[in-house]
């Protein structure tokens, strides 16, 4: 059975920042069609790209750009994409996050740039935390290129730069994570969708708008690391934390935040 979770129903009920049990109920057709018209967004709208860093190999990445840009100064939206994507194919991390925000429904209220870097190995690696007893992550030096992709495309484009956004799923949600803590005057705010955090940078990564998305029954990238991430940062209250209920891994997109739930919260956030 799949599951769909009452996000966007109940979105209007939930805090901008704090802890949040989103409960389950079941709606395959209305699922199935949302993750369809997503998918329909062809591959063509985003532009192929080769960036050489000072890290080898050089990233390949795909950037979808606005129609009518008008002159005017518009959000970056990052996607970093899961471990099945790592390659240089330049088309496989072009997933639904991406597409997502590059439909025209979501273009027409949300306007941005969509920068998708594929990475040719892993860009975040998992360690115990032997404090903790729980997984962290580590940024892998392929990211040090995505940032320095993002740098050169400020220079380029009209990007307004207070209003620069990541978001990843699985180890993509880790390298969100591992980049806003590299990188804290960056990031305006970033979502992490069932991915692994980071505690070494607890305090830099309390002090910006972060959203954790997790299924509390995912055992490939155990829940409790966002959870325990959550209780040692919630108190800056820039944290906002979903725990999707019995949803696990790989069906955690069963979910109805696949409609204008994380771009509303994204363009809510801007750096001063």
């Amino acid at each position: 059975m799949i599951v769909l979770l009452l996000a966007s129903a109940c979105s209007n009920r939930i805090s901008n920042f704090g802890k949040t049990k989103i409960a389950q109920r079941s709606d395959s057709v209305l699922l199935n069609n949302r993750i369809s018209a997503i998918k329909s967004v062809r591959l063509e709208k985003f532009e192929r790209g080769l960036f050489k860093g000072t890290s080898n190999p050089a990233i390949a990445y795909r950037l979808f750009k606005p129609l009518n840009l008008s002159g005017q100064k518009l959000p970056l939206i990052v996607f970093f994409h899961g471990s099945n994507a790592i390659g240089v194919d330049n088309v496989n991390q072009i997933g639904i996050l991406p597409k997502l925000f590059a439909m025209d429904e979501t273009q027409v209220k949300y306007p941005a740039y969509v920068l998708a870097p594929q990475f040719p190995s892993r860009s975040s690696n998992y360690s115990l935390d032997q404090k903790r007893n729980l997984l962290t992550s580590k940024p892998q030096p392929c990211l040090n290129s995505a940032l320095q992709l993002i740098d050169s495309l400020k220079k380029t484009l009209n990007i307004d730069q207070k209003r620069i956004y990541v978001v990843g799923f699985s180890m993509g949600a880790s390298t969100a994570i591992n980049a806003m803590a590299l990188k804290p005057d960056l990031f305006a705010a970033g979502i992490s969708i069932s991915g692994i955090p980071e505690f070494d940078q607890l305090a830099t990564l309390a002090s910006i708008p972060l959203w954790i998305i997790h299924g509390n029954i995912d055992t490939e990238n155990p829940f409790a690391s966002d959870e325990q991430f959550y209780k040692e940062v919630s108190n800056q209250h820039k944290t906002r934390f979903w725990e999707l209920d019995n949803l696990a891994h790989n069906n955690v997109f069963s979910t109805s935040f696949l409609g204008e739930e994380l771009p509303n919260w994204l363009f809510k956030n801007s750096r001063k």
